[in-house]
């Protein structure tokens, strides 16, 4: 069962989807959900190989469970807001553009 939602994209944005979209002849609904899950797939395998990776390294450095748990909240936080100002950037350089 699908469920709606709305979405707001950057004017620019829009314009690159439609241009890939059209090589595909999908509607901008499919091609929305393949990004969806593709991110959603990619966000998984990052959070599968991070828990991976600390398994190896609590194996190898001898920590506790408590402390690896920290370990992988701070390496959450510093990709968050990593992302965080990625995306601020990406929207500050598509403000300059619009005014140029």
């Amino acid at each position: 069962m699908l469920q709606r939602t709305q979405i707001y994209l950057p004017e620019e944005l829009r314009r690159e989807v439609d241009n890939l979209r059209k090589e595909t002849n999908e509607s901008l609904a499919e091609y929305a959900r393949e990004a969806i899950k593709d991110r959603v797939k990619k966000d998984k395998k990052k959070k599968i190989d991070l828990k991976k990776l600390a398994m190896e390294v609590i194996g190898s450095l001898k920590i506790s469970q408590e402390e690896a748990n920290e370990w992988i909240r701070e390496i959450r936080e510093d990709r968050r807001l990593s992302d965080e100002r990625l995306e601020k950037r990406w929207i500050e350089a598509q403000k300059s553009k619009v005014r140029k």
